[in-house]
């Protein structure tokens, strides 16, 4: 029987994994740290975070300090490098067969840290800089009764990983709770990695049984799941949309960008701004049609396009676009990664924001435009509508003409950038917006938290 008050488990393995190769974050990991380091989910001793060791069965503890400090610019750096250390240590869980099946040639120095591990040779190892000395490392005790178990959203590109949430589940007799971002592997395998996207849908067909509920980040996004379990027979659990937590408004006030924009040669409402996965559903090339349309046009001579999102699958294809086009070429800038404070401070000085994905779960890059006050173009397709509600600005997919028209009409005509933005502020204050903590808030009183 589970326990008579909650005591709940988030599974953090996805957000772990992310961070022993990347040092920021994307769109499912900015919502997962976001939500677990509200005080509604942070502050609640009845809260347990977690991480699968690869290879295995076994679960460790993850310190909620570590997880709060991916939110603060001043710990993030410490945060990782902790994450990296715990990675490093949980290879010596593994049990050698199962892990030659899950590993890829990235995991190799991790296991072979795992292995020979001390925190004096993972500090050289990682040249004093990429990660800090590992905590010690706590497993999870097997015969503890749970009342939830929760996945925000977890990455399954380990064959293992969902058989043993499964065997968790079990173990605990815990209700199974865990959020869908998307199902465009699924909807539209043809904008999903071949072997990943496949992966996916494997792995959730095999989850699918086990799951007590479903959260969704859009109404668009439920609805898709509710079909595609009821075509393929698959239980129809309870789905429930959780409300998407809005930045806070003050991120649109100026903070000391000048540092930043010096940094990638740009000026204040000097730009176009797409931040994204460079990906085929991302629908760059229609981005590039667009603006190729525009090349005789005056207004765009000085307005660079900044993708800002590191490589994804096919991406080979943009760089092919642009070693082989010298006037697109010469317009486009492209930073595959960069920090939370950087990434903000070019949101709040685009002169405007594009999103001609061809679909989105959700759409955080229209709402992160919108909440800091930058007015967004950007396709009518899946969740979009419900993150950019009726502040962006809308062109129906694969019409590039339109997406051109309104780029031309941003670049050239000030005054339509002043009423966009003015509308956007109206909008964002005439509104009572979710926040992050009223994501949280609405996940602990769905799993009966109480306030400790």
């Amino acid at each position: 029987m589970p326990p008579a008050s909650p005591r709940v488990l988030f599974d953090l393995s996805g957000l772990v994994q992310w961070y022993a190769f990347l040092p920021n974050p994307s769109g499912i990991q900015r919502v997962t740290e976001q939500i677990l380091s509200q005080p509604a989910l942070q502050d609640n001793s009845a809260v347990t975070f977690i991480a699968r060791a690869l290879g295995s069965d076994r679960f460790y503890l993850i310190e909620r300090e570590i997880i709060a400090g991916l939110v603060d610019p001043v710990r993030q750096r410490a945060s990782v490098s902790r994450l990296r250390g715990l990675f490093g240590a949980s290879m010596r869980l593994a049990e050698p067969t199962r892990l030659r099946r899950e590993m890829r040639p990235i995991h190799l120095p991790y296991i072979g840290l795992g292995v020979t591990f001390t925190e004096r040779f993972f500090e050289s190892y990682c040249n004093g800089s990429w990660a800090a000395p590992a905590p010690p490392l706590k497993t999870l005790d097997s015969d503890t009764r749970y009342s939830h178990l929760v996945g925000l959203g977890d990455f399954w590109c380990h064959q293992g990983h969902v058989d043993a949430l499964i065997a968790l589940k079990r173990r605990s007799d815990a209700r199974f709770i865990h959020l869908i971002h998307d199902l465009i592997a699924a909807a539209n395998p043809q904008w999903a990695h071949p072997h990943y996207g496949k992966l996916l849908v494997d792995q959730l067909d095999r989850m699918a049984p086990a799951i007590d509920q479903w959260l969704v980040t859009s109404n668009y996004v439920g609805g898709q799941l509710k079909g595609y379990l009821d075509r393929k027979g698959l239980p129809p659990q309870p789905v429930n949309t959780m409300p998407m937590g809005w930045p806070d408004r003050s991120l649109a006030a100026r903070g000391n960008d000048d540092a930043a924009l010096a940094r990638h040669e740009l000026r204040r409402q000097g730009f176009l701004l797409h931040v994204g996965t460079v990906e085929p559903r991302k629908n760059l090339d229609g981005l590039f049609d667009a603006l190729a349309q525009l090349r005789t046009e005056p207004a765009m001579d000085a307005l660079p396009c900044l993708l800002v999102g590191r490589d994804g699958w096919r991406s080979e294809t943009i760089h092919h676009r642009l070693k082989n086009d010298p006037w697109l070429a010469g317009r486009i800038k492209w930073i595959r990664d960069a920090t939370d404070a950087d990434l903000a401070a070019l949101y709040r000085n685009a002169r405007a924001t594009v999103v001609p994905s061809f679909d989105e779960g959700w759409g955080l890059a229209v709402q992160e435009s919108l909440a800091h006050g930058t007015p967004c173009i950007a396709t009518r397709v899946g969740g979009i509508p419900e993150a950019g509600r009726d502040l962006a600005t809308y062109v129906e997919s694969g019409n590039t003409a339109a997406l051109a028209a309104e780029i031309l009409r941003f670049a050239q005509d000030d005054a339509a950038v002043t009423e966009a933005r003015a509308r956007i502020a109206s909008g964002l204050a005439a509104t009572a917006l979710p926040t992050w903590q009223t994501s949280a808030q609405w996940i602990a009183e769905l799993l009966q938290l109480q306030t400790d």
